[in-house]
Order: C-alpha cells, then sequence, then structure tokens
C-alpha cells in the first residue's frame, strides 16, 4: 500500500519535556551536540534532568594542543556548559576514551543503578549509526537498559545523521545550546560544531511549520502501556 509521506517522515513536534531524563553522553560534548535543545526544554518544564559522562575524552586532542591540562579542561568546559542548560545533577565517570566496548557489562551495572536511583522517564543515548566506537556502546548499552528496564529511549545524533521518527521544537532553545557548544573551546578548535549543529539542526524543520527554525531529531523506542507489545522500530537495523 502506497505511504504518505507523514508515514515515513514526523511532519509535526513531540514535547516530552515534562518527563524526567537521564541523558548518557560518550564524551564531555556529546549530550550539547545531540540534545541540549532538549535538555534545556526539560529545565525550563521544571523536569529532573540527570547527565552522565561516561569517558574523559581523552584522545580528543588531536595535535597535543592542550597537552596535560586537555582532560581537565573538558571536565570544566562540561561544567560551563551545565551551568548554561541548567542541568544541575551531573557525573563524570572518567573512563578513558575509546574504551567503553570493553567494560560495556559494568557500564549497563552502574546505569541500572542510576536508574533506580533517579529515576528517568526516558533516557537520551546517541545513535549506533554514529561512527566512533565510544558512541556506538553506549547506544548498546541504552538498548540494553532499555530491554531490562523498559524506560522510553530517544536515540540522538551528533556527527552521523539518523533518521529519526519524532522531531523537537528547539527554536527557543538553540541560542542556549549555541553558548553550551562554545563552552567546549576546545573541540571548537578542531571542528566548528556550532556551525555543523545549527545546519543539522535547520535541516531537521525541512518537514515542519515556517515558526520552527531549529528542531532536533531523535528515535524513539518505547514500550506501550500494556508493557506486553514493544515498539521496536528499527531496533533490529539498530543492533547489527
Amino acid at each position: 500500500m502506497l505511504q504518505n509521506e507523514s508515514d515515513i517522515y514526523p511532519y509535526s513536534v513531540t514535547d516530552l519535556s515534562r518527563m524526567n531524563a537521564l541523558v548518557l553522553a560518550p564524551h564531555p560534548d556529546d549530550e550539547s551536540l545531540g540534545c541540549g535543545g532538549s535538555i534545556t526544554k526539560h529545565i525550563k518544564a521544571g523536569s529532573r534532568v540527570k547527565v552522565i559522562f561516561l569517558t574523559d575524552g581523552d584522545k580528543g586532542d588531536f595535535e597535543n594542543r592542550f597537552a596535560e591540562n586537555y582532560v581537565k579542561i573538558r571536565r570544566q568546559s562540561a561544567q560551563k556548559a551545565m551551568e548554561i542548560l541548567g542541568v544541575k545533577d551531573y557525573e563524570f565517570w572518567g573512563y578513558r576514551d575509546r574504551s567503553l566496548h570493553q567494560i560495556e557489562g559494568e557500564v549497563v551495572d552502574r546505569l541500572l543503578h542510576i536508574v533506580e536511583a533517579f529515576p528517568p522517564s526516558l533516557i537520551y543515548a546517541p545513535s549506533p549509526y554514529e561512527a566512533h566506537p565510544d558512541h556506538k556502546t553506549t547506544a548498546k548499552i541504552a538498548l540494553k537498559i532499555f530491554e531490562k528496564t523498559g524506560i522510553t529511549l530517544l536515540l540522538y545524533e551528533v556527527l552521523m545523521a539518523l533518521f529519526p521518527t519524532i522531531l523537537v521544537d528547539i527554536s527557543s532553545e538553540m541560542e542556549r545550546k549555541r553558548k553550551a557548544i562554545n563552552s567546549y573551546y576546545t573541540e571548537i578548535y578542531y571542528n566548528n560544531y556550532i556551525t555543523k549543529i545549527e545546519g543539522l539542526n535547520r535541516f531537521r524543520t525541512t518537514t515542519l511549520p515556517n515558526t520552527v527554525t531549529f528542531a532536533e531529531g531523535f528515535i524513539l523506542l518505547e514500550k506501550e502501556v500494556s508493557g506486553k507489545k514493544i515498539s521496536l522500530r528499527l531496533l533490529s537495523t539498530l543492533l547489527d
């Protein structure tokens, strides 16, 4: 049967801002790049947000420009970004960059304790379509948490575009997102993320009204209310 465009790609926005959110960032900056606007929407709505920075991102200084201070600088940048986005609850787990695939089970167990203590209504994590191994492993970890708990999962895009199932209007939050990204000046030195992410978020409004100037795209995975059927759109592809 021939499908309408809206059956394939979202033509309206979704607002999940009143749900408490746990955000998984493989490295300091991924949270701002991938879902900084949505984080701000949660904070504005009075929802609880907890951000966990899984690695210290120590291998990101490709030219050794920032030498022994690099990890410290990235952490300070993350603290500044959290202040800009309005997040007060965040943790640095300090695993080594590109090491997550070696400790996947340990991270899953730690996150299950966080989920029990927090607890979130939804979890943000990078998409498995991402190229960086830490991003892909974080996605795999998040999918395991989803399978174990059924907590709604939103997969975000950073360096690799995904095929979104929902769009979130961040027009009013874009300036704050831009400032948060700008906090990571060591990363901006290597890549003009502000211009590129701003372009991606503009592009995501293609199917939306002109009043929406910026949007973040996500793949949404959720269990139905009955708890008997799991919405697994694209899940088999994501796990490949």
